[in-house]
């Protein structure tokens, strides 16, 4: 089933160049125009099936804000169509949605019957926003004296409380500190496992690859890109990079701009072999090569690499600055081998990331976008299979004896 649906999503601004021209406008009653026609957004498609997170990207200015609102119903489209199945809660810009006057506990109470929710059931929610906002006594103040992050706190709580079928998240936990988003993310995953619906939109690509089981890359809006969350990351990711190139400025005693190290290709593969590969054999000598481009040469430059398993368990990081290696400070590429890996059957993916030469400032990052399986042969559980021997002991003199210990009903 299909939770969010848009079809020719449109939507446009009139933009007077002075408030005078309007009431001008107004007064010829369409036989002259004193106005420009900004479109925020242009001829979007898109369908969102029930159950699925779908991520948002762009720069500032894209229209992504401008989609969210349309998709809530805050504004209404120029041309095209969008609806949606179920209840719909929103957090949207900063301002949005709550009366300064009002205390947080009023402005629940208002937020829920704009949603259709029964005071009786929503006074029953209220403990709940209460507990996940953490804002204590301010909770019964105005929201006019809260912070930008106590504000943010209360709208996440009240938003999600409130079990909507779709929830839309604009930029919201981009205001919070570590903590907080840190709960809101758990609570979007306890969402996503529930079967709810979620767009999401923010300018943290980490965030987006985390989430999205599909990313829409809206540009000058209209779509760019949409589909799997890496390919479409990397394509906006390079559009960044171009944009960067283009506007960097130059110093006199530069041959080029002046930018930062990237990632330009990764290689999975045997040891010795060009021919990249997705499939590997448990024991089979495995490698990942990084090949990166340096604008500024001489730049030091360490390569890092982390393996996770699909469901999230890491299971390898190094990195050459650890290990004391340095790697090329031109354009170049390093080469991690693994002779005999030991991971066992199952899914992996492979994180990639460009620092600085303390290790600590990151030019480039490429998580989990690189994708591998891994088979075997061994009859043998576990995350990997290690170098092991079984051995006859035929004497006891270095064995601990284990005697079993008596139930309670045994004992006296």
């Amino acid at each position: 089933m299909v939770a969010i649906e848009a079809q020719q999503l449109s939507k446009a601004y009139r933009i007077y160049a002075n408030p005078k021209d309007r009431l001008k406008e107004f007064l010829h009653r369409g036989r002259r125009t004193y106005h420009q026609e900004f479109w925020a957004l242009r001829d979007v498609n898109v369908r969102i099936g029930v159950g699925s997170t779908l991520g948002l990207i762009g720069d500032n200015g894209a229209g992504k804000s401008t989609m969210l609102q349309l998709v809530a119903g805050v504004l209404r489209p120029t041309s095209g169509r969008v609806t949606t199945r179920g209840r719909v809660s929103t957090i949207l810009e900063l301002g949005t949605g709550f009366n300064p006057e009002f205390s947080g506990r009023e402005n629940a109470m208002m937020s829920g019957t704009i949603l259709g929710i029964p005071p009786n059931e929503m006074e029953r929610l209220l403990p709940e926003v209460a507990a996940f906002a953490e804002i204590g006594d301010f909770f019964d103040r105005p929201v006019k004296l809260y912070s930008s992050g106590m504000y943010v706190r209360l709208a996440f709580a009240v938003a999600t409380s409130v079990d909507p079928d779709v929830l839309i998240v604009d930029e919201a936990l981009s205001v919070g500190d570590q903590y907080f988003q840190k709960r809101c993310i758990d609570r979007i995953e306890a969402f996503r496992k529930a079967g709810k619906t979620i767009l999401f939109c923010s300018h943290s690509l980490y965030q987006i690859r985390l989430i999205s089981d599909e990313v829409l890359w809206l540009n000058d809006g209209r779509i760019a890109e949409a589909g799997d969350p890496s390919r479409v990351i990397g394509a906006y990711e390079n559009h960044l990079r171009e944009r960067e190139i283009a506007k960097a400025p130059v110093r006199v005693s530069d041959q080029g701009p002046r930018i930062f190290p990237w990632v330009s290709h990764v290689r999975l593969s045997r040891n010795g072999e060009e021919i990249e590969r997705d499939q590997f054999m448990t024991g089979e000598d495995f490698a990942v090569t990084v090949q990166y481009e340096v604008p500024q040469p001489p730049t030091v430059v360490h390569v890092g690499i982390v393996i996770d398993r699909n469901d999230g368990v890491q299971v390898f990081g190094a990195a050459t600055h650890v290990a004391g290696v340095t790697p090329p400070t031109c354009s170049g590429s390093v080469r991690l081998r693994f002779p005999g890996l030991a991971l066992m059957s199952g899914m992996y993916t492979v994180s990639v990331a460009l620092l600085d030469e303390h290790g600590l400032h990151l030019y480039d990052n490429r998580v989990r976008e690189f994708k591998f399986q891994v088979m075997q042969t061994a009859h043998s559980m576990g995350l990997c299979h290690l170098d092991h021997r079984w051995e006859e002991v035929k004497g006891a003199a270095d064995l601990r004896t284990y005697q079993p210990i008596p139930s309670e009903a045994g004992r006296g």
